[in-house]
């Protein structure tokens, strides 16, 4: 069916179709850094071409046995068609993080990124070529001729990129150097990297034993003999310039802007990029600048010290899991659980997070720490993140391959995911207000685990690395909601509390501000990171 051709051209023809084909996103990315407009420029450019061509050919003549080529090549062409589909489609970088989100999704999430786009691109940018390339015979010949011919394919290469690259050395080491994410567009570089970086991680994960955290953990009761209730409420894809609280000049906060005593953090930062860092880091106590997933893997977290000091700890899950983080407390997991929930859909919105909270706070005995971890705002389907009736801002986009919408339509559905967990937000502590009438101090603390890229520059979705990502992806709202009863009885003024909420805060304020709040005294309790304790009035 197909004429037989000698390894090395076989293997050359896959070089220069995944270099310069495959790697679409990597040129465009690279373009707009070189702005060629010189012909010394476009120079510089047809050297980075040869230069990438004979490197994967190279790569490829050492792998040019055939069974081993031949898998290699089935294996490696529709993963870089899917990786250059998402690079495209997003302007997402590929790394150990992207990585860890692909193999810690679920089957919802991954199920809203397959659309018709991404199964052309891995089927005919992919498979097919993949296949054809399986298909062609190679020429008989000896063993000895065959690598002859490679070791001279081999040096010829080796000698034309040494002549490309030697003027231009310095421009890359340049461009390697100040610009990280082009290197994270380098297909199959980037998805090898991503791969190995991963490993390396899951290699320090899952220790035997935790180490004990906090364990001097004790409680510093509060006078009058009533209960305490504190909501963490951990939301997602949220990012802090939507907020009409934040002067976002859309309505997109109409509940949180008629409570009177809300406490809004204008200037709140995430741990990270993506929940599978954020979650984690902000339950830690480690920090941003010394968080790791392997650290927090390894030891306990602000659960497991509420626990210890006596508090009730409940994790009310309706996403894609808690990380890890609620491995040891009573977890209840509502993500396709049917339901009967304020708007009848066979998919559970976060309204169902609030569900039966006035039933539990009646009956409630110990004081408590419930943890709500919302769906909120995750992408690329904003628009099954809402029920019908919060559909405020129209036209909203209904298509997960967003080169299908009009950024007008996609912001408009991301801005209605703001507006529903607006809603809900509004609805808890309308709940939690009425947990006085049963002796309850409440209080309630949201804050979103990363942001969103919403089309600037091309870039869509998050999960950037962190030191590159944009303002987008790391401001987050936070917001604040304290009884009276709770401000009474811990000595807090809410006028104090107003007068700092200007200041930077963000995820590692978490982990100190619960503790603070429950009263729980620790020695790895941080006073200057708790948001509560400069407002609270001196002991008399």
């Amino acid at each position: 069916m197909f004429k037989p051709r000698r390894p090395e051209f076989l293997a050359l023809i896959v070089a220069i179709y995944a270099a310069l084909v495959l790697n679409q996103p990597f040129w465009r990315k690279f373009f707009e850094v070189v702005e060629p407009s010189r012909f010394s420029d476009w120079l510089h450019v047809g050297s980075a071409a040869v230069s990438i061509v004979i490197v994967a050919y190279l790569v490829l003549l050492a792998l040019s046995v055939k069974p081993l080529l031949r898998i290699v090549v089935l294996l490696f062409l529709p993963v870089m068609a899917a990786a250059a589909y998402f690079m495209s489609e997003y302007g997402i970088v590929i790394d150990a993080h992207m990585v860890r989100n692909v193999f810690e999704t679920d089957t919802g999430e991954a199920g809203d990124l397959v659309t018709l786009k991404l199964v052309a691109y891995v089927v005919f940018l992919g498979l097919v070529p993949a296949v054809l390339f399986w298909c062609t015979p190679w020429t008989e010949q000896s063993f000895r001729c065959e690598a002859l011919g490679k070791l001279k394919a081999a040096a010829l290469s080796l000698a034309i990129l040494v002549g490309v690259l030697a003027p231009f050395w310095g421009d890359f080491l340049s461009l390697a150097r100040d610009h990280r994410r082009l290197k994270m567009t380098l297909t199959p570089v980037n998805i090898v990297s991503a791969l190995a970086g991963y490993s390396r991680q899951m290699a320090r994960k899952r220790p035997k034993t935790v180490a004990s955290y906090g364990e001097d953990a004790r409680r510093n009761a509060f006078s009058g003999g009533r209960k305490s209730l504190f909501v963490i409420v951990v939301g997602e894809t949220a990012r802090a310039d939507h907020f009409s609280l934040n002067g976002y000049q859309r309505p997109t906060n109409p509940g949180l802007s008629s409570i009177g005593d809300l406490i809004n953090y204008g200037q709140a930062y995430s741990c990270g990029t993506d929940t599978a860092q954020s979650v984690p880091c902000m339950f830690s106590g480690l920090g941003h600048d010394l968080f790791t997933n392997a650290k927090a893997d390894g030891r306990e977290n602000l659960l497991d010290i509420l626990k210890r000091a006596g508090i009730d700890v409940v994790w009310r899950e309706n996403q894609a899991g808690c990380k890890g983080v609620c491995a040891r407390v009573p977890t209840e997991t509502l993500t396709g659980h049917e339901a009967p929930t304020f708007y009848p859909s066979t998919v559970n919105f976060d309204d169902i997070l609030v569900d039966g909270l006035e039933e539990r706070i009646a009956k409630l005995d110990r004081d408590t720490v419930i943890v709500l971890h919302m769906m909120g705002s995750h992408g690329p389907a904003y628009w099954k993140r809402y029920p019908e009736k919060f559909e405020t801002f129209r036209p909203a986009c209904k298509d997960a391959q967003f080169s299908r919408c009009d950024l007008e339509g996609i912001v408009n559905a991301y801005d209605n995911t703001i507006l529903y967990t607006d809603h809900v937000l509004a609805r808890l502590i309308e709940v939690l207000k009425g947990a006085a009438a049963h002796s309850v101090d409440a209080g309630m603390v949201y804050v979103s685990d990363h942001g969103e890229s919403l089309g600037e520059k091309g870039m869509y979705l998050h999960g950037m690395p962190y030191a590159i990502a944009p303002e987008a992806q790391i401001h987050v709202p936070m917001v604040v909601w304290l009884s009276p009863a709770m401000k009474e009885s811990r000595g807090i003024e809410q006028g104090c509390l107003l007068g700092r909420s200007g200041s930077r805060v963000g995820h590692d304020n978490l982990f100190h501000s619960s503790l603070g709040i429950m009263g729980v005294a620790t020695r790895v309790y941080d006073p200057s990171l708790d948001l509560f304790a400069p407002c609270r009035k001196p002991a008399s």
